[in-house]
């Protein structure tokens, strides 16, 4: 009788992605590693590998982390040689998790990750920064910038007096400067 259990391999992903990134992305990785690495033992579990994915930008579909789950998850240590490992046990070491992220980043597109930015600006959806947001957002990172300073920007970034930058004026303003 033919066994239905098909058996799971666990492959390697190319790092090729991960190594083309700048220094300060594969930083960002490896941080969001350690941030959800919650035991400290150098291995994430399924659902502390879709934290580390949400902290780096990604929304991926259950159905996708777990298509990568099945293909590069890894066996724990101590699981018996001789038994198949369901994948819901499978686990992501630093590598693997640097390689996955590398080419989901290198995939990203630049317009619709400054779409992204702008949204967190623009929290009530009305379309433009203010210098409402831009206040706001400045005294949440930590760097309060002078209202001077504010009012100049907004003043210098809206080509058309509304009182506020759009999401237009906003990427044109982002991609000039790559």
């Amino acid at each position: 009788m033919a066994s239905s259990q098909r058996t799971i391999q666990y492959t390697m992903p190319g790092r090729e992605d991960f190594n083309k990134l700048s220094d300060e992305q594969k930083t960002r990785v490896g941080e969001a590693f350690d941030l959800f690495d919650s035991n400290k033992d150098g291995l994430l579990s399924y659902e502390e590998f879709r934290f580390v994915l949400r902290a780096l930008g990604f929304e991926l579909p259950k159905n996708q982390t777990f298509d990568l789950l099945i293909r590069h998850g890894q066996k724990p240590a101590n699981w018996p040689l001789d038994q198949e490992c369901p994948p819901i046990y499978r686990l992501f070491n630093l590598p693997t998790a640097q390689a996955i992220a590398g080419t989901l980043i290198r995939q990203r597109d630049p317009k619709e990750e400054l779409r992204r930015a702008f949204r967190l600006f623009d929290i009530d959806g009305k379309g433009m920064i203010t210098q409402d947001d831009l206040r706001r957002v400045s005294k949440q990172v930590g760097n309060n910038i002078p209202d001077a300073d504010i009012t100049a920007m907004i003043e210098e970034f809206d080509a058309s007096g509304k009182g506020g930058v759009d999401e237009d004026e906003f990427l044109r303003l982002m991609m000039s400067k790559k």
